[in-house]
């Protein structure tokens, strides 16, 4: 495996994947969208549908704003305007999770305006992880089950989704693998690379996506690749929709050794437990996973994960990167900075960004002063 070769690929994937997503219709998948990593992805694997992920672009509103106000997030917004523009026409539908007050409110928006076949909600609960949740969350995955069975004319037998199930762990466990490899060998990938690889799996079948990450743990288990000493830093926030981010920061000689993204870490904790009925498993995984910052969970817990986080990785910054009027986000950024300057001396920056207007100056500038800072230049 040429892993330069394979990186270019996953990066061009990034930049762009709405081209990839067209292609796999006209290659015979059937893709649905969906835009949180609750979404229990097995159920529509399972389906025979193929779930892709949407986050954004950049480009100006035409369309959109008769729909939701200026200040709702950039991702939403332009998601939304590509649907009313005609855009996503490959798609078969969509997969609406209950999480901010915007993605909520999009939901019924996208359902009366988007005009595609399929359209889905899973309703979670705002406290997750706590014994009394549990068993709505389970009520909800059979609910949204239901909702598959009805689009496709079908029932999906519980070893339809046992063997998805197992997809998608072997998924988890080859991510987990090449952040692993990451910690144990610093250098022999940098965090542009890793997380395109991991976020090329969004716009592709999850079965081809564990070839890639197969193949490409095996060769970089091979040996270690030197690379010039750079600042380690953690990137915390919702997702990257372009690569600019671990792009500058290799560009101003720093690197993002690990991440607490709902497109990268986040994506991918815990694991479905196959030793027990589909629902519960599925179930069972949301409410044990570390929780987005739109449920409500002991705000203590986040920021302990955190921090073993960027003990494990070494990290000697925090850049916590969020989209514009991300108010979850945002509402926890105070405490959990004070918590990493006082209790290990690291310190942060806060970034946001807006897809509508997105500027790579301006966000090379600040990372640039920040990097400075942490050298002691």
């Amino acid at each position: 495996m040429d892993v330069q070769a394979t990186v270019e690929e996953c990066l061009e994937l990034w930049r762009n994947p709405y081209p990839q997503l067209a292609r796999l219709r006209e290659e015979g998948e059937r893709p649905v969208a969906f835009f949180c990593s609750y979404t229990p992805e097995e159920i529509l694997h399972a389906a025979g549908l193929t779930p892709v992920r949407l986050m954004g672009a950049v480009r100006t509103i035409t369309h959109a704003d008769a729909h939701l106000q200026p200040y709702c997030c950039s991702l939403a917004r332009t998601d939304l305007d590509m649907a009313l523009a005609g855009e996503l026409g490959f798609l078969e539908g969509e997969v609406f999770v209950q999480t901010c007050d915007t993605m909520m409110r999009l939901s019924d928006i996208w359902r009366r305006n988007a005009g595609l076949s399929f359209h889905g909600d899973l309703v979670l609960p705002i406290r997750m992880g706590e014994e009394i949740s549990l068993p709505f969350i389970v009520e909800e995955v059979r609910r949204f089950r239901k909702q598959v069975e009805s689009f496709i004319g079908r029932e999906i037998w519980d070893d339809a989704i046992e063997e998805s199930m197992h997809v998608y762990n072997r998924n988890r466990r080859l991510a987990e693998r090449l952040y692993g490899l990451r910690r144990e060998n610093p250098g022999i990938l940098d965090g542009l690379s890793a997380t395109a690889c991991l976020v090329a799996g969004f716009w592709m079948r999850r079965d081809k996506h564990n070839e890639l990450l197969h193949e490409l743990v095996e060769e970089l288990g091979k040996g270690r690749i030197s690379q010039e000493e750079r600042v380690p830093l953690l990137v915390s926030g919702s997702v990257c929709t372009m690569p600019d981010l671990p792009e500058l920061l290799l560009e101003l000689g720093a690197d993002m050794v690990d991440d607490d993204l709902c497109c990268g870490h986040r994506y991918f904790d815990a694991f479905a437990d196959e030793s027990v009925s589909p629902e519960e498993a599925l179930a069972k995984r949301m409410w044990e996973r570390v929780n987005c910052p739109a449920k409500h969970q002991c705000i203590e817990d986040r920021a302990e994960r955190l921090m073993r986080q960027v003990g494990d990785c070494g990290a000697k910054g925090v850049v916590f990167y969020l989209q514009s009027f991300c108010e979850p986000h945002l509402f926890d950024i105070p405490y959990l900075r004070g918590r990493l300057q006082e209790e290990l001396g690291v310190p942060s920056l806060v970034l946001e960004s807006e897809l509508q207007s997105f500027s790579r100056g301006q966000l090379r500038t600040r990372l640039q002063a920040f990097i400075e800072t942490i050298r002691g230049v």
